[in-house]
């Protein structure tokens, strides 16, 4: 089955939804206080992870694409957060700002979604485009969670969309 033409079940659409309204949670922290915001997005990138585990899990048709599932997953988000180590580390050597780690983690979180979706479902690269453009916005400007609010809203119902004219061809 092809990544990009495969159809949201019931759970995906459940678990993408959760993931943009935390998404959108993690924005308004990141504005409100940004020195403690990376906290939560720590916490984000172990949800995350789990979240894409589940939505892999219920595609995997046996015992042996669900080991390759786990283990592809466990080496991908482990990865990840090696990498958000490696911006903990730039913390606390004073390289960089507590207000800048959000941002760093955020756009780590962001890549990493979206390189997953090749493996548990297109709409996951689609929250990490998202997550990217979120961050960009963050940097440039002052006011801007109902901007990333009004962006998410445009991704749930072009996906949603995407999933019932275009996603129902299955190959």
């Amino acid at each position: 089955m092809s990544v990009l033409s495969s159809k949201m079940s019931t759970m995906d659409k459940v678990i993408y939804v959760t993931l943009i309204l935390l998404a959108l949670l993690g924005m308004a922290i990141t504005n409100f206080s940004p020195a403690d915001a990376h906290k939560y997005w720590l916490v984000m990138t172990l949800v995350f992870a789990i979240a894409a585990i589940i939505s892999g899990w219920q595609q995997a048709a046996d015992k042996h694409e669900k080991t390759k599932l786990i283990t592809t997953q466990l080496f991908h988000w482990g990865s990840t957060l090696i990498a958000v180590m490696i911006v903990y580390a730039f913390l606390h050597s004073g390289q960089i700002q507590n207000e800048t780690v959000s941002l760093m983690i955020l756009l780590i979180l962001s890549l990493s979604t979206f390189l997953d979706g090749f493996q548990v479902g297109w709409h996951f690269s689609l929250l990490g485009i998202l997550l990217a453009i979120s961050t960009v916005v963050i940097t440039y400007l002052d006011e801007y969670i109902w901007i990333i609010a009004i962006i998410a809203l445009v991704f749930i119902g072009l996906s949603f969309l995407w999933n019932k004219y275009i996603g129902h061809h299955k190959n």
